[in-house]
C-alpha cells in the first residue's frame, strides 16, 4: 500500500482489505492451498495501519457454483461492509473527499 499512497500522495489513505476465504468447494475440500498464508498477510497488514480495516464479512457470504465467486447477494453485502469500514476510517484517519 506504500506505493499506491505514495502515487496518490496520500500517506494516510484509508484501505479495506476484504479477507479471502475459500468456498471449500473442491474435491479435497479447498479451492485455496495458501488461504492461510494469505489471511495472515492480510491480518498482520491491517493491524499495522492505522487507516486499514479488515472486513470479514466475507466469511458468511454464499458463492456461484464456480467456487471462486460471491453471488449477487454476496457481493451487495460485501459492497455494505465495505461501505461502512470505509466510513470508519475516513472519521478516524480525516479524509472526506
Amino acid at each position: 500500500m506504500g506505493l499506491l499512497r505514495a502515487a496518490m500522495r496520500v500517506d494516510d489513505l484509508p484501505v479495506v482489505i476484504g479477507k479471502v476465504t475459500d468456498s471449500g468447494m473442491s474435491e479435497d475440500g479447498s479451492v485455496m492451498d495458501f488461504i492461510e498464508t494469505v489471511q495472515l498477510a492480510q491480518r498482520d497488514f491491517v493491524s499495522s495501519d492505522s487507516c486499514a480495516e479488515y472486513v470479514t464479512a466475507t466469511d458468511a457470504l454464499p458463492y456461484l457454483d464456480d467456487g471462486w465467486h460471491y453471488n449477487t447477494g454476496g457481493f451487495i453485502r460485501l459492497g455494505t461492509a465495505f461501505a461502512e469500514a470505509m466510513i470508519k476510517l475516513e472519521q478516524r484517519c480525516g479524509h472526506t473527499e
